[in-house]
Parts: structure tokens; sequence; C-alpha cells
């Protein structure tokens, strides 16, 4: 019965990973944005388009990677110190504790990360903020309307016809790629501190996690230098990204199962060994 729990275990967890993916494909494939306007003296809207440095690929190829290996790498440390959880059977087979517990971290993570996208691409869609470089993709034309006759653009034409830029243009709010990298340093930051046990240095583990936090500060400043995010989307992706990150590290992966206390710190040394004497009858 114990290997056909593991077993569903896996499908059940293959088939809620799937039904998260459903809805953000959904969104790329069929989602149109809010069609908002503009104002005529709206300056931060007319930066010039440039090419972005760090892709939508490269950022999950990177961030998945690296949690990958840093999951990897620590379960097979404290599998060889005798800190893992031991052998699981699946299946009639022994496997290692590491890849078990390697295989639940990453899942979690990705789980997370579906869940974190699937937040910042619906309001992407929802709000439809235009973009820094929105007046020099779509090259917008008034219309002779009574609806702009206030100053605030409603009913215009983009003259540029690339639909598929014109559509980027309008999902600014908030930056998924800062979203994305902050979810990844923080999940990073947690899992680290709780399972990352180094006695050779103390400032080793904190110097790793700063380096990740650091990497996910400059993916949110690149995507303002670049024209393609108002620095707010950027705060507003951090928020939601440092926020999924702690929740679903702290509630689905759930580290007290490691046997620490919620503090994650060590026990306290007590003070009085001694047993209490019993009260005199």
């Amino acid at each position: 019965m114990a290997v056909d729990r593991l077993i569903w275990k896996i499908i059940l967890d293959f088939v809620t990973l799937c039904l998260l993916a459903f809805p953000l494909l959904a969104i790329q494939l069929w989602g149109t944005p809010y069609e908002r306007g503009y104002f005529i003296d709206d300056e931060s809207i007319r930066l010039p388009n440039k090419q972005e440095s760090i892709s939508e690929g490269l950022l999950a190829g990177v961030g998945f990677g690296f949690i990958v290996v840093a999951v990897i790498l620590t379960e097979i440390i404290r599998d060889k110190r005798g800190s893992g959880i031991g052998e699981k059977f699946l299946n009639g087979s022994l496997i290692p504790g590491w890849i078990w517990e390697s295989y639940v971290t990453i899942g979690v993570f990705t789980f997370g990360a579906a869940c974190q996208q699937l937040v910042s691409n619906t309001t992407k869609y929802v709000i439809g903020r235009l973009r820094p470089h929105f007046y020099d993709v779509c090259r917008p034309e008034p219309n002779d309307s009574p609806l702009n006759l206030l100053g605030y653009i409603q009913d215009y034409n983009c003259t540029s016809g690339e639909a598929a830029l014109i559509k980027e243009a309008r999902l600014s709010f908030p930056s998924a790629h800062s979203s994305f990298a902050m979810y990844t340093a923080v999940f990073f930051i947690f899992y680290i501190q709780v399972k990352g046990k180094w006695r050779g240095s103390k400032l080793l583990r904190h110097a790793a996690q700063f380096s990740a936090l650091l990497g996910a500060w400059y993916v949110g400043l690149s995507r303002v230098v670049e024209h393609k995010h108002h620095w707010s989307d950027v705060g507003a992706g951090f928020l939601i990204g440092a926020t999924i990150a702690a929740l679903v590290f702290i509630y689905v992966l759930k580290p007290k199962k490691y046997g620490l206390p919620g503090s994650w710190q060590d026990p306290p040394i007590p003070t009085n060994p001694l047993p209490r004497p019993a009260l005199a009858r």
C-alpha cells in the first residue's frame, strides 16, 4: 500500500501541475489584454523600444537550473552526512532518500512558479498597462471621437501593423521577469537557510543567499533600463514573487517536517538539566 501511495502522489502532482499550466497556456494563446487609453502628454510611454538582454526562456532556464542544481547538491551532501530521510520504496524498488527529497522540493518549487506566473500574467491582461515603449511600437493615431475630447485618448488606431508587439506593449504591470526572479531567489534563500548547514564557514551560506537576491535585483533593474517596464511594475513583481515564495515554502514544502522548530533555529539549551523534584504529598 505504501508503494501505491507514492505512485499516486507522483501522478496527482503531475496532474496538478498540468491543471496549473493550462490556464497559463490559454492566456498566452487566446488572451486579449485590456485596451487602455493614454494621455497625450504622457512622457512615460514615449521611450524607445530596446532589445531585451534577458529573455523569458533564458530567465526560466537559469532559474530552474539554479534551483535543481542547488537542491540536488544539498540533498546529496545531507544524505552523505546522515541527515537525510533514508531510502524509500517505489514500485518495489529502493530509491535513495536524496532523490525523493529532491523530487519533492523541485516539485514544490515548480508548483509555486506556476502560481506566481498565473498571478502575474492574469494581472497583466486585466490591467493592460502600457509599457514605456508603447508609442514606439504602436505609433497611435487618435480618431475623431468624443471619447478623446478631454485629453485622455480612448479611441485610437495603432499604425505600426505589428500585432504581436502591440499586444506585448499592453502588458506592463506587473513585471513577470521580476516576479519569477524574486520568487526563485527567496525560495532559494529559505531553502538554504533551513537545509544548508555548513560548519566550515558561517558566511558562505549567507553569501550564496545574497548572490541570489542580487541576481533577482539585477533582473528587475534591467527591465527598467531596457524600457520594458515602469519601476512600479518591477516593484509589484518583486512583491508577488517574494510573497508566493514565502507562502509556498512555509505552507506547502513545510520546513517543520525536517524536525526544525517554527523559528528555524536550534533549540535552546536548558539552563537546569536536573529534573524537578516531585511535590511532597
